[in-house]
């Protein structure tokens, strides 16, 4: 059965999730970058290695409800429509 408010909470939850996702990226791809490259100029090689970990965490829970929400929008259409009952 398709839930019309449901598909539209999922949509607005995803873009959100989206936007987070990027925003969490970026500070990923950088800390990645100089853990792969030895080059940490000007911070301390733990402190980065922190900051990595820490917001893998984030950034994993962010991608998971992403991809739920994602694939909740990507059913929705397959779903029956609800039918009345007639009496």
């Amino acid at each position: 059965m398709k839930n019309a408010k449901l598909y539209l909470v999922a949509k607005k939850m995803h873009r959100v999730l989206v936007v987070l996702i990027i925003l969490l990226t970026i500070p990923m791809s950088l800390t990645g970058v100089m853990m792969k490259t030895g080059n940490y100029f000007p911070f301390d090689p733990l402190a980065i290695r922190m900051i990595h970990s820490t917001i893998s965490l984030y950034f994993t829970g962010v991608f998971g409800a992403m991809s739920l929400t994602g694939l909740y929008m990507f059913i929705f259409p397959y779903l029956k429509n609800k039918q009345e009952e007639i009496k």
